[in-house]
């Protein structure tokens, strides 16, 4: 990969996280988070629309035009204050050409492990892990994981999502799609500003984690996960710098689940317990997955499938 894609591909990742951001709050009509998110990536995504045209042949683009015209539309719609079209324009327009060239790259390029990027991530994650945590020291051996029934793949934007199979189902923690707008919606709903605290059980890639971590920066996060597999995979495949380095932040490897049981079972009421239901797919123990169940309003529901 040239560094010209390969900094299209980082810009890009960022730009769909926070476009999608914007159109949220563009619907929700908080025009001044809306606009604030636009106005700090709008200078990255004409560099990155620039790069785009200056690679053309790689990304076979036979004419330029429509490429400007987009963008000049949207920062048309900016100047005659026009929210509603901007939103459209963001949506309908910006991310699906963000994401079809997102798509474009992983198919041309060998995206593959990086032992050192994976080596990075699980040691500075095991210096702040509570819990089991040297148990998280074990090599990775991606190609046995995969045969155990785990699985990476891309998603349209440029990240990895990760599946899993167990009780003879396999099953996503993240979308194929905009990961990280799944992730901030997630966040979003969680997000209580009675609570200073939130006990959550399970990590997954960390998507979701990053954006409550985003959205309540001061709130305490209790981070408990009982699958090393999935926290090796997510250290191997994603970048959890930012994520794991958080003043506030606590991830606790617990592999029995004795520690996040003795949690919940003494919850105060600036606590809010959440659970990551893929991650509660992935319990193992079965009295373990009904004694979490409990926690969840609408477990009833699931029986009529």
């Amino acid at each position: 990969m040239t560094d010209n894609i390969k900094s299209i591909f980082g810009h890009n990742i960022r730009i769909c996280k926070e476009t999608d951001k914007a159109v949220f709050y563009f619907r929700q009509q908080q025009y001044d988070k809306a606009l604030s998110i636009v106005t700090d990536f709008i200078d990255e995504m004409k560099i990155v629309i620039e790069a785009i045209i200056t690679d053309r042949n790689y990304f076979n683009l036979a004419a330029t035009e429509s490429v400007i015209e987009m963008l000049s539309g949207i920062l048309e719609a900016m100047k005659n204050k026009d929210f509603i079209l901007l939103a459209d324009l963001l949506e309908l327009q910006l991310l699906s050409f963000l994401c079809g060239v997102q798509e474009l790259i992983v198919s041309r390029e060998e995206i593959l492990f990086e032992e050192e990027h994976y080596t990075e991530n699980i040691q500075l994650l095991s210096q702040r892990c509570e819990g089991a945590a040297k148990q998280l020291l074990e090599p990775i051996k991606p190609s046995e994981l995969m045969e155990s029934g785990y699985r990476v793949e891309f998603t349209s934007s440029g990240l990895m999502t990760l599946a899993a199979q167990n009780e003879g189902a396999s099953f996503y923690f993240h979308t194929n799609s905009r990961i990280q707008n799944e992730a901030f919606l997630l966040a979003k709903h969680w997000l209580s500003n009675e609570k200073k605290k939130y006990i959550l059980y399970g990590f997954g890639m960390g998507y979701h984690i990053r954006q409550l971590q985003e959205l309540a920066p001061e709130a305490e996060l209790y981070v408990y996960e009982a699958d090393g597999n999935v926290i090796q995979l997510a250290c191997a495949f994603t970048d959890l710098k930012e994520l794991i380095t958080q003043e506030h932040t606590h991830i606790i490897f617990d592999p029995d689940m004795e520690l996040i049981k003795e949690r919940i079972q003494h919850l105060t009421e600036e606590e809010a317990f959440l659970i990551h239901y893929p991650s509660f797919m992935n319990i193992r123990k079965k009295e373990l997955k009904q004694m979490m169940e409990t926690f969840i309003p609408w477990s009833g529901a699931m029986e009529i499938c």
